[in-house]
């Protein structure tokens, strides 16, 4: 069974230590009173060091036993395990319960090319345990620090129930719930669980509805003509870091759309919260040690490094400045923006103010961050494939971009922005926690059964590079690929053997997952998509885009969000401008 022989062992070696505890105990009752003297001089210090290494071995342990019981009964179902590809040998063959897959090179744990590297797992090769050629597993085991393992599901039968169905059931995990918090606050949509999660939803909800974006597709407009102003002022042929600009137009349209705020981000230095926030964003890097203290938030989590700090200087001023922004919306009842319209729906203040403070917190570091990556991927990909640079130019020229009732409609625009969100999704994964024993069906290998406790990681980049979804060509950016595809939002969540119907591909709602679906699905897809649409049809219609950089050339960094951090675009104005 691949990897389980240390489970078989473990469950008799916890009763033998239990045993052994026994033993020690009586005598230690027996024969402590000779020694008790020798015990007296061994300074406190040395005893506390001592006692809380062996407290966190002893609960280590514990949790690999634990752990190693969950994976047996995955592996005894069918369940595939990722192969072990680093020497087997260097850690005395038990690398596997140590570091996991840590440090194997495929896939890689926290880098981009992770997604690529998926796929070929998901489809039952370099996994032990699946032998069939007739069908794809699109579930595989993988494992992390002490053994500690996660279940890679692409299955969307498995995944209709986790997202959709049983949504509630699966609950956004510790480790996730860190790190995202980090940025978004720990109380905000995008952490909480169970019915304070459906609590928020019903007060943010009406937040994101076309009758409250419109008001504030003006101020977008307006922003977008100083970002254009901006543009204009640099000299021609200067390549551009869109990486960097596209984050401070975002910043700043969240500011003022969402918090009431001018962070005027395009200026050299910007305001004290926006410095923050860099600061903050600064120290957020996916390292070894940076994932221990996320498994470990409670210890390992607590040790005060220099980066540490940093994030907390940066956390401290900007939460102070959204107190502030609060304080001045309570003042405002006639106000436009989101934060007005929160502080209206929060009737009876059915949130806390500490939960109104995350809330916020969560319009700006979700609120801009993802949909600057996307657009700055936009536009770096346009530059790379001038003719469909030029048909879009051609359609967004006659187009008027205060009416975004027309601009919404416009074939090629919507294309290029699914096609970026399908190969370069800001939000490449998400992870779950079943908050209780449950059996999911599967396509391949029907009723499993989950385990409390058990994370599950769901690949959206992989689903959205599978070739058996998207054609021989899935690693391709292709935006006409949309102009023969038909999104299908109900009906059977069946693995169809034939995606082509009448000539056109079927991608169903687990198919394509930029925004999530279900009840956890991300609330301000409306807000995201029409800055996408105002900007990328904005700057395209006014500017001829290039790059020196190759078509594969990106570099891609992954932390909270996977964002481009080489996309250097140099901008010329077009003749009729």
């Amino acid at each position: 069974m691949g990897g389980n022989r240390l489970s078989l062992v473990l469950d008799p070696a916890a009763t033998t230590a239990h045993a052994l505890h026994a033993h020690a105990a009586a005598a230690l009752v027996t024969y402590a009173p000779r020694y008790q003297h020798a015990f007296c001089t061994v300074p406190e210090s040395r005893t506390i060091v001592a006692s809380l290494a062996a407290m966190t071995v002893l609960w280590i342990a514990k949790k690999s036993i634990q752990e190693a019981r969950a994976v047996r009964k995955l592996r005894v179902q069918g369940v595939p395990e990722q192969k072990l590809l680093h020497p087997k040998r260097w850690l005395l063959g038990l690398q596997r319960y140590l570091i996991g897959h840590m440090l194997e090179p495929v896939p890689d744990m926290a880098g981009a090319i992770r997604s690529e590297q998926q796929v070929p797992l998901l489809h039952g090769k370099d996994v032990d345990g699946w032998d069939r050629t007739d069908q794809p597993p699109l579930i595989y085991l993988a494992r992390y620090f002490f053994g500690y393992p996660s279940l890679v599901v692409a299955d969307p039968k498995t995944l209709h129930v986790m997202l959709s169905t049983n949504s509630y059931t699966f609950i956004k995990p510790d480790t996730s719930i860190e790190v995202v918090g980090m940025v978004t606050g720990y109380l905000g949509m995008v952490n909480i669980n169970g019915d304070v999660h459906k609590r928020h939803r019903r007060i943010v909800n009406p937040l994101f509805n076309m009758k409250t974006l419109m008001p504030l597709f003006p101020t977008m407009l307006a922003s977008l003509d100083e970002f254009c102003a901006f543009l204009d002022s640099v000299p021609l042929s200067t390549p551009l870091p869109f990486h960097e600009l596209c984050g401070q137009l975002t910043l700043n349209v969240i500011g003022r759309t969402g918090m009431n705020y001018e962070f005027n981000a395009l200026a050299l230095d910007g305001t004290p919260i926006t410095r923050a926030y860099n600061e903050m964003q600064e120290v957020i890097e996916f390292t070894p040690w940076f994932l221990l203290c996320l498994m470990y938030p409670n210890t390992l989590g607590r040790i005060p490094t220099a980066s540490r700090r940093q994030f907390w200087r940066g956390h401290h001023v900007m939460i102070t400045a959204i107190k502030d922004m609060l304080q001045r919306a309570r003042a405002e009842p006639n106000g436009t923006s989101l934060i007005h319209e929160l502080i209206r729906q929060n009737t009876g203040n059915a949130l806390s103010d500490e939960e109104l403070v995350c809330e916020t917190q969560t319009f700006l570091g979700a609120g801009h961050e993802t949909t600057s990556s996307a657009l700055a991927m936009a536009l770096v990909l346009l530059a790379q494939f001038p003719d469909v640079q030029d048909e879009l130019a051609k359609e967004v020229g006659a187009a008027d971009l205060s009416d975004y009732e027309t601009l919404s409609k416009l074939p090629q625009l919507n294309n290029v922005i699914n096609e970026t969100l399908r190969l370069f999704p800001p939000a490449n994964m998400t992870f779950r926690e079943a908050s209780a024993d449950i059996t999911v069906p599967t396509t391949v290998l029907g009723p499993l059964a989950l385990q409390k406790g058990l994370e599950i990681e769901v690949p959206i980049r992989a689903i959205h590079m599978d070739p058996t979804i998207w054609g021989p060509e899935a690693m391709t950016w292709n935006p006409r690929r949309w102009d023969t595809i038909d999104l299908v939002q109900g009906g059977s969540v069946d693995l169809s053997a034939n995606r082509i119907v009448n000539g056109r591909r079927q991608i169903g709602p687990y198919d394509y997952l930029p925004f999530l679906v279900g009840p956890r699905g991300c609330i301000g897809r409306q807000f995201a998509v029409m800055e996408l649409r105002l900007f990328i049809a904005g700057l395209v219609r006014r500017y001829k885009l290039a790059t020196d950089l190759p078509v594969g050339g990106e570099e891609l960094h992954v932390a909270i969000t996977m964002r481009p951090t080489n996309a250097w675009v140099r901008v010329e104005r077009r003749a009729h401008w």
